[in-house]
Order: C-alpha cells, then sequence, then structure tokens
C-alpha cells in the first residue's frame, strides 16, 4: 500500500523564473512492499591452501558462485580461512532452505577434507523480481499534488486550473523521508513569501519504501 511522504513547500525566490500564473507540485509517493526473501550468512572455515573454487564447489548444490562472495579472512588463524558468502532464498521455502543447508553442515567435512560450514539467518528483503513487477500509479500521484495545489490556490484566493504539463520529477536531494515541492509562479508566490501561509501546515507523515514514485504536475492559476 503507498504511502504520502513529508511534504515541504520551497522558497519562492527558488522558482522565480517560472510561468506566471502557474502552480508546479512535484509528488512523491513509495510502494511499501513486504519482502519475500530471506538472507542467509554463511561461513566455510578451510585451510589456507583452499582456493576459490574448491569452496564454491563444496557449496555447489545451493547454488552458490563466486558472486556470492563477501569476503575472506583468517582472523581465527594465520593457517586458516574463512570464506564468507550471502545466499537469498524465497521467504516461502525458508524451512526447505534451513534444512538443506544442516545436512550439508554436516556432510561437508566429510566429502571435503579441512571444511567446516556455519550459517546464520541475517534478515529479509524485497527481491528485484517483486520490484520490477510493481509500477507507480499515475493517478494517484496526480491527486496527491492537485489536493496540495487546491489548497494553496485557495488561500491565496485564486481559483486552481486545468494541469498544463505532466513531467518527470526532479530527484530528491534528502537521504531522509521524501518531499513534495511546491513551485509557484506569479501572484501565489508573492502571497507565500508575505508569510501569510506557515510551511508546517502542509506537513504530512510519510516514511521511504524500497520502490519511489514521482511526477512533477503544472497546473494553471484562474483569478
Amino acid at each position: 500500500m503507498s504511502k504520502l511522504p513529508l511534504l515541504l513547500l520551497a522558497a519562492a525566490p527558488l522558482f522565480a523564473q517560472l510561468e506566471s500564473h502557474t502552480l508546479s507540485i512535484s509528488a512523491y509517493r513509495s510502494i511499501n512492499l513486504q519482502p519475500d526473501q530471506v538472507v542467509l550468512g554463511l561461513t566455510v572455515s578451510s585451510a589456507a591452501t583452499a582456493s576459490l573454487d574448491q569452496i564454491v564447489s563444496a557449496l555447489g548444490g545451493l547454488g552458490i558462485t563466486s558472486a556470492n562472495l563477501t569476503g575472506v579472512n583468517n582472523y581465527s588463524a594465520p593457517t586458516a580461512f574463512q570464506w564468507n558468502f550471502t545466499l537469498a532464498a524465497p521467504l516461502a521455502n525458508l524451512s526447505a532452505t534451513i534444512g538443506s543447508l544442516t545436512k550439508l553442515q554436516q556432510t561437508i567435512a566429510q566429502n571435503n577434507s579441512g571444511l567446516m560450514l556455519t550459517f546464520s539467518v541475517n534478515g529479509t528483503q524485497v527481491s528485484q523480481q517483486l520490484q520490477q513487477s510493481q509500477s507507480c500509479s499515475n493517478a494517484g500521484l496526480i491527486a496527491d499534488a492537485t489536493s496540495q495545489a487546491q489548497k494553496l490556490a485557495a488561500a491565496a484566493g485564486l481559483t486552481l486550473g486545468p494541469i498544463r504539463e505532466l513531467s518527470n520529477a526532479p530527484p530528491l536531494e534528502s537521504s531522509g523521508p521524501g518531499y513534495i515541492y511546491a513551485g509557484i509562479g506569479g501572484r501565489l508566490g508573492s502571497f507565500l513569501a508575505s508569510g501569510n501561509i506557515s510551511v508546517s501546515e502542509f506537513l504530512l507523515a510519510g516514511a521511504p519504501s524500497p520502490v519511489p514514485c514521482s511526477l512533477l504536475v503544472t497546473f494553471q492559476l484562474l483569478p
């Protein structure tokens, strides 16, 4: 389900070059997705003479490749290596994945002299496939932009006219929650600059999400 992020009104001088009698709203939403993958951490202990190919081969039944390697260290002993991997598996198959890891943990030392496997569940994540399957709704973004534009226009004694243009919104500069920026041209800009409206009146709660959506909506302002 989508959540509307924080709304922030940018300073009127920033939009001094906007066409008079227009109002531009950059609306940002995010799609909150439930994680569908579990992320596991695997560590294989070996002699320092072991190669990456040997370790990957020992984990082959799990679908591990060299791309899953996150690091190698010899903290425990100078003559031993610890090979660290991550493995993402469907959350729905967690029990089966744990079962496969437990079985491999018991047999890896027997089949590969000097190897020992340990593993842990590090967390969950949203898969790329699930993220790519989601699409942003322009209708929802337009509705958000229209709602805020109507408030601003009414406060200045103006009437919100038709949409003049739809385009890509500028990227967010903040690393925190998303924002909605209002760009003002003409009389409405002067009204806001005079301090008649407090920015805090337009703050809305929200939170970031893995799938961001954005749209810049420019409206005509009528007397």
